[in-house]
Protein backbone atom coordinates (compact mmCIF):
# COMPACT_ATOMS: atom_id res chain seq x y z
CA UNK A 1 0.00 0.00 0.00
CA UNK A 2 1.10 3.74 -0.23
CA UNK A 3 2.83 5.86 2.17
CA UNK A 4 0.92 8.73 3.88
CA UNK A 5 1.53 11.85 5.82
CA UNK A 6 -1.04 13.78 7.97
CA UNK A 7 0.03 16.98 9.16
CA UNK A 8 -2.94 18.34 11.78
CA UNK A 9 -2.31 20.84 15.03
CA UNK A 10 -5.20 18.81 16.50
CA UNK A 11 -4.39 15.08 18.24
CA UNK A 12 -8.16 14.58 17.55
CA UNK A 13 -8.07 14.64 13.92
CA UNK A 14 -4.08 12.99 13.60
CA UNK A 15 -5.68 9.85 15.72
CA UNK A 16 -8.63 9.41 13.67
CA UNK A 17 -7.18 9.99 10.22
CA UNK A 18 -4.36 7.53 11.43
CA UNK A 19 -6.79 4.87 12.49
CA UNK A 20 -8.91 5.54 9.33
CA UNK A 21 -5.78 4.64 7.04
CA UNK A 22 -3.91 2.24 8.93
CA UNK A 23 -6.64 -0.05 8.85
CA UNK A 24 -6.59 0.19 5.26
CA UNK A 25 -3.15 -0.75 5.19
CA UNK A 26 -1.19 2.14 4.59
CA UNK A 27 2.08 2.92 6.54
CA UNK A 28 1.23 6.50 8.46
CA UNK A 29 3.60 9.01 9.67
CA UNK A 30 2.09 12.25 11.13
CA UNK A 31 3.18 15.64 12.23
CA UNK A 32 1.95 18.27 14.64
CA UNK A 33 2.29 21.46 12.48
CA UNK A 34 3.82 22.24 8.73
CA UNK A 35 7.33 22.60 10.25
CA UNK A 36 7.55 19.50 11.46
CA UNK A 37 5.51 17.91 8.86
CA UNK A 38 7.97 19.57 6.02
CA UNK A 39 10.95 18.30 7.82
CA UNK A 40 9.19 14.46 9.04
CA UNK A 41 8.23 13.99 4.92
CA UNK A 42 12.03 15.20 3.74
CA UNK A 43 13.26 12.07 5.96
CA UNK A 44 10.53 9.60 5.02
CA UNK A 45 9.55 10.43 1.67
CA UNK A 46 5.37 9.77 1.28
CA UNK A 47 3.07 9.06 -1.65
CA UNK A 48 -0.14 11.37 -0.16
CA UNK A 49 0.48 14.27 2.11
CA UNK A 50 -2.92 15.12 4.04
CA UNK A 51 -2.25 18.68 5.36
CA UNK A 52 -4.67 20.86 7.52
CA UNK A 53 -4.38 24.81 6.20
CA UNK A 54 -4.33 26.80 9.64
CA UNK A 55 -1.43 25.57 12.13
CA UNK A 56 0.91 27.04 13.83
CA UNK A 57 4.60 27.78 13.39
CA UNK A 58 4.05 26.99 9.39
CA UNK A 59 0.43 26.54 7.42
CA UNK A 60 -0.98 24.74 5.09
CA UNK A 61 -0.28 27.14 2.38
CA UNK A 62 3.25 27.29 3.16
CA UNK A 63 3.08 23.64 3.17
CA UNK A 64 2.00 23.08 -0.36
CA UNK A 65 4.29 25.50 -1.79
CA UNK A 66 7.40 23.96 -0.57
CA UNK A 67 6.30 20.40 -1.38
CA UNK A 68 5.31 21.09 -4.76
CA UNK A 69 9.17 22.99 -5.24
CA UNK A 70 10.54 19.55 -4.96
CA UNK A 71 11.84 17.77 -7.26
CA UNK A 72 9.73 14.59 -6.26
CA UNK A 73 6.34 15.77 -5.65
CA UNK A 74 4.00 14.18 -3.16
CA UNK A 75 0.16 14.28 -3.74
CA UNK A 76 -1.32 16.65 -1.43
CA UNK A 77 -4.96 16.84 0.09
CA UNK A 78 -5.53 19.96 1.72
CA UNK A 79 -8.31 19.83 4.67
CA UNK A 80 -10.01 22.85 7.06
CA UNK A 81 -12.52 23.53 8.85
CA UNK A 82 -12.91 27.30 7.95
CA UNK A 83 -11.13 30.33 9.41
CA UNK A 84 -9.24 33.38 7.78
CA UNK A 85 -5.54 34.25 9.37
CA UNK A 86 -5.25 36.16 6.40
CA UNK A 87 -6.20 33.52 4.02
CA UNK A 88 -8.82 35.15 1.43
CA UNK A 89 -10.59 31.68 0.46
CA UNK A 90 -8.52 28.68 1.45
CA UNK A 91 -10.26 26.12 -1.32
CA UNK A 92 -9.61 27.55 -4.71
CA UNK A 93 -5.78 28.97 -3.00
CA UNK A 94 -5.19 25.44 -2.01
CA UNK A 95 -6.13 24.12 -5.59
CA UNK A 96 -4.12 27.32 -7.55
CA UNK A 97 -1.21 26.49 -5.38
CA UNK A 98 -0.85 22.98 -6.06
CA UNK A 99 -2.86 20.76 -4.17
CA UNK A 100 -4.65 17.66 -5.63
CA UNK A 101 -8.16 17.76 -3.53
CA UNK A 102 -9.60 19.57 -0.71
CA UNK A 103 -11.57 18.55 1.72
CA UNK A 104 -13.72 20.47 4.06
CA UNK A 105 -13.78 18.89 7.90
CA UNK A 106 -16.02 17.50 9.03
CA UNK A 107 -15.96 14.57 6.40
CA UNK A 108 -16.72 10.82 6.78
CA UNK A 109 -14.90 7.83 6.37
CA UNK A 110 -15.82 6.49 3.40
CA UNK A 111 -14.99 10.46 1.92
CA UNK A 112 -11.55 10.26 3.60
CA UNK A 113 -10.85 7.50 1.75
CA UNK A 114 -11.84 7.73 -1.49
CA UNK A 115 -10.03 10.93 -2.06
CA UNK A 116 -6.98 9.39 -1.02
CA UNK A 117 -7.48 6.11 -3.46
CA UNK A 118 -8.61 9.26 -6.07
CA UNK A 119 -5.30 11.25 -5.83
CA UNK A 120 -3.36 7.95 -5.94
CA UNK A 121 -5.06 7.26 -9.37
CA UNK A 122 -4.57 10.88 -10.36
CA UNK A 123 -7.80 12.34 -10.43
CA UNK A 124 -7.15 16.28 -9.28
CA UNK A 125 -9.66 18.36 -8.43
CA UNK A 126 -10.57 20.68 -11.15
CA UNK A 127 -14.08 22.37 -9.80
CA UNK A 128 -15.76 25.33 -11.43
CA UNK A 129 -14.11 27.66 -7.92
CA UNK A 130 -10.53 27.39 -9.75
CA UNK A 131 -9.80 28.36 -13.45
CA UNK A 132 -6.50 27.09 -14.89
CA UNK A 133 -3.85 30.05 -15.29
CA UNK A 134 -3.85 29.30 -18.97
CA UNK A 135 -7.63 30.18 -19.56
CA UNK A 136 -9.28 33.50 -19.85
CA UNK A 137 -9.54 35.01 -16.14
CA UNK A 138 -12.90 34.78 -14.52
CA UNK A 139 -13.54 36.51 -12.01
CA UNK A 140 -16.21 36.23 -8.69
CA UNK A 141 -15.99 40.15 -8.49
CA UNK A 142 -15.85 42.90 -10.52
CA UNK A 143 -12.61 44.75 -10.83
CA UNK A 144 -12.54 48.49 -10.50
CA UNK A 145 -10.43 50.95 -12.45
CA UNK A 146 -7.21 52.39 -10.79
CA UNK A 147 -3.87 53.66 -11.60
CA UNK A 148 -1.50 53.00 -8.62
CA UNK A 149 2.14 51.99 -8.34
CA UNK A 150 2.96 48.81 -7.91
CA UNK A 151 6.08 46.86 -6.98
CA UNK A 152 6.34 42.95 -6.43
CA UNK A 153 8.93 39.96 -6.30
CA UNK A 154 9.66 36.64 -4.49
CA UNK A 155 12.45 38.03 -1.90
CA UNK A 156 15.04 37.18 -4.93
CA UNK A 157 14.04 39.03 -7.88
CA UNK A 158 11.65 42.19 -7.35
CA UNK A 159 10.03 43.96 -10.27
CA UNK A 160 7.55 47.22 -10.25
CA UNK A 161 4.31 47.86 -12.87
CA UNK A 162 1.30 49.29 -12.35
CA UNK A 163 -2.50 48.32 -11.30
CA UNK A 164 -4.56 49.16 -13.37
CA UNK A 165 -7.92 46.80 -11.77
CA UNK A 166 -8.68 45.87 -8.39
CA UNK A 167 -11.35 43.43 -6.86
CA UNK A 168 -11.51 41.77 -3.39
CA UNK A 169 -9.88 38.60 -5.01
CA UNK A 170 -6.55 40.18 -7.30
CA UNK A 171 -5.58 42.50 -9.83
CA UNK A 172 -4.28 43.27 -13.06
CA UNK A 173 -0.79 44.61 -13.77
CA UNK A 174 0.76 45.96 -16.13
CA UNK A 175 4.28 44.95 -16.57
CA UNK A 176 6.07 44.53 -20.02
CA UNK A 177 9.34 42.93 -18.48
CA UNK A 178 7.86 40.45 -15.62
CA UNK A 179 9.76 37.50 -15.12
CA UNK A 180 7.65 34.64 -16.01
CA UNK A 181 9.50 32.36 -13.46
CA UNK A 182 8.34 34.35 -10.76
CA UNK A 183 4.64 32.70 -9.82
CA UNK A 184 4.14 33.39 -5.98
CA UNK A 185 5.18 36.78 -4.63
CA UNK A 186 4.78 39.71 -2.41
CA UNK A 187 2.90 42.45 -3.55
CA UNK A 188 3.15 46.19 -2.33
CA UNK A 189 0.65 48.78 -4.79
CA UNK A 190 1.28 52.25 -3.43
CA UNK A 191 -2.00 53.98 -2.87
CA UNK A 192 -2.81 57.75 -3.11
CA UNK A 193 -2.41 58.65 0.01
CA UNK A 194 1.47 59.59 0.72
CA UNK A 195 3.23 56.92 2.03
CA UNK A 196 0.21 54.63 2.09
CA UNK A 197 0.53 50.98 1.09
CA UNK A 198 -1.61 48.03 0.43
CA UNK A 199 0.42 44.85 1.13
CA UNK A 200 -0.59 41.49 -0.29
CA UNK A 201 1.40 38.95 1.90
CA UNK A 202 1.13 35.94 -0.82
CA UNK A 203 -0.48 36.12 -4.40
CA UNK A 204 -0.29 34.39 -7.25
CA UNK A 205 0.16 35.12 -11.31
CA UNK A 206 -2.65 33.53 -12.89
CA UNK A 207 -2.13 34.26 -16.71
CA UNK A 208 0.38 36.74 -18.76
CA UNK A 209 -0.34 38.33 -22.00
CA UNK A 210 0.36 41.40 -23.67
CA UNK A 211 2.29 42.87 -21.25
CA UNK A 212 0.35 42.03 -18.21
CA UNK A 213 -0.71 39.69 -15.42
CA UNK A 214 -3.03 39.00 -13.85
CA UNK A 215 -2.93 38.30 -10.15
CA UNK A 216 -5.00 36.72 -7.28
CA UNK A 217 -4.64 37.53 -3.66
CA UNK A 218 -3.70 34.71 -1.30
CA UNK A 219 -2.85 36.07 1.54
CA UNK A 220 -3.47 38.98 3.76
CA UNK A 221 -3.20 40.88 7.05
CA UNK A 222 -6.82 41.69 8.50
CA UNK A 223 -5.88 44.69 8.42
CA UNK A 224 -4.84 44.96 4.93
CA UNK A 225 -8.22 43.28 3.87
CA UNK A 226 -10.04 45.96 5.62
CA UNK A 227 -7.66 48.61 3.82
CA UNK A 228 -8.87 46.56 0.64
CA UNK A 229 -12.27 47.01 1.41
CA UNK A 230 -11.60 50.73 2.18
CA UNK A 231 -9.80 50.81 -1.70
CA UNK A 232 -12.57 49.29 -3.15
CA UNK A 233 -15.07 50.99 -1.57
CA UNK A 234 -13.68 54.32 -2.86
CA UNK A 235 -13.60 52.93 -6.48
CA UNK A 236 -17.49 51.82 -5.94
CA UNK A 237 -18.59 55.51 -4.81
CA UNK A 238 -16.00 57.56 -7.51
CA UNK A 239 -17.29 55.41 -10.35
CA UNK A 240 -21.36 55.51 -9.02
CA UNK A 241 -20.32 59.26 -8.82
CA UNK A 242 -19.35 59.52 -12.11
CA UNK A 243 -21.80 57.03 -13.57
CA UNK A 244 -24.91 58.70 -11.81
CA UNK A 245 -23.86 62.16 -13.68
CA UNK A 246 -23.00 60.61 -16.90
CA UNK A 247 -26.67 58.96 -16.89
CA UNK A 248 -28.35 62.34 -15.79
CA UNK A 249 -26.96 63.79 -18.66
CA UNK A 250 -28.47 61.13 -20.74
CA UNK A 251 -31.66 61.41 -19.12
CA UNK A 252 -32.15 65.17 -20.44
CA UNK A 253 -32.91 66.47 -23.68
CA UNK A 254 -33.29 70.02 -24.66
CA UNK A 255 -36.34 71.43 -25.66
CA UNK A 256 -37.86 74.42 -27.32
CA UNK A 257 -38.60 76.69 -24.66
CA UNK A 258 -34.52 75.93 -23.51
CA UNK A 259 -35.25 74.21 -20.39
CA UNK A 260 -34.68 70.46 -20.13
CA UNK A 261 -37.08 67.38 -19.89
CA UNK A 262 -36.43 64.40 -17.90
CA UNK A 263 -37.11 61.19 -20.35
Amino acid sequence: MSRILIIDDELSIRRVLRSMLEQAGHTVFDAIDGREGVALWRREPSDVVVTDIFMPEKDGVEVIMEMKRAATKPKIIAMSGGGQKGLLDWKPAALLLGADRVLVKPFDQQTFLSTIQEVLAGHVDLTDDVVAPSLVDQRKYARLPVFLPVSFGNGVMAQSGTVLDISREGCRIRCPHATHETKYFLVDIRLNDPGETLTIDLAVRRWSRNGEIGVEFIRMEPDQQARLRSVLGNCEAASFTQNGSAATQRHLLPVSNGEQAEV
